[in-house]
C-alpha cells in the first residue's frame, strides 16, 4: 500500500450506495457495479442500471487494470491537502467501466494515453484509496 496522503485532502462521504466499495477498498479491493438484465458494467454506483434502469445488479471484483483514456496534470493545488503536480487520469477498466483516479508512481511529464494502468492503494485517513500507476508487468515481455 502506498503512503499516507495529507489528512487535510478531503474525503469521501459514503452513502448507502457506495459504503461497499469503500468497504471492498479497504481489503484492496476494487469493485464495480454490474447490472443483471443488460449485464453492463457501470461506475460509480447508483440505485438503478444507467443503461437499462434495472434495479437489478451486483457487486463485482475487478482486476484493477487498465487503460489511461485521459488525465490532466494540476499545477495548483484547489485547497490544502493536494501537493502539485499531480495528475488525475480517466482509466477504463477491462471490466468495461471507468473511473476517475490519481495517476502516481510516474513522472507527470511522462504520463500518455493509451498507457496501460494497474490499480494500487494509498492511505487517506480511515480510508483506503484506489489510485492508479503503469502497469509494467507487460514491459519486460
Amino acid at each position: 500500500m502506498g503512503s499516507d496522503v495529507d489528512t487535510a485532502r478531503p474525503l469521501p462521504e459514503p452513502t448507502p450506495v457506495t459504503q461497499p466499495f469503500w468497504d471492498a477498498a479497504r481489503r484492496h479491493e476494487l469493485t464495480f457495479p454490474q447490472c443483471r438484465s443488460c449485464d453492463k458494467a457501470f461506475f460509480p454506483p447508483h440505485w438503478c442500471c444507467p443503461f437499462c434502469r434495472s434495479d437489478d445488479w451486483s457487486w463485482q471484483v475487478s482486476a484493477g487494470v487498465g487503460t489511461l483514456y485521459s488525465h490532466t496534470v494540476v499545477h495548483r493545488a484547489p485547497q490544502p491537502g493536494f501537493d502539485p503536480p499531480y495528475v488525475i487520469g480517466v482509466i477504463d477498466l477491462d471490466e468495461g467501466f471507468e473511473l476517475m483516479s490519481n495517476v502516481v508512481g510516474i513522472d507527470p511529464a511522462d504520463v500518455t494515453i493509451g498507457m496501460r494502468m494497474r490499480v494500487t492503494w494509498l492511505a487517506a485517513g480511515d480510508f483506503v484509496l484506489p489510485v492508479f500507476e503503469p502497469d509494467r508487468s507487460q514491459e519486460a515481455l
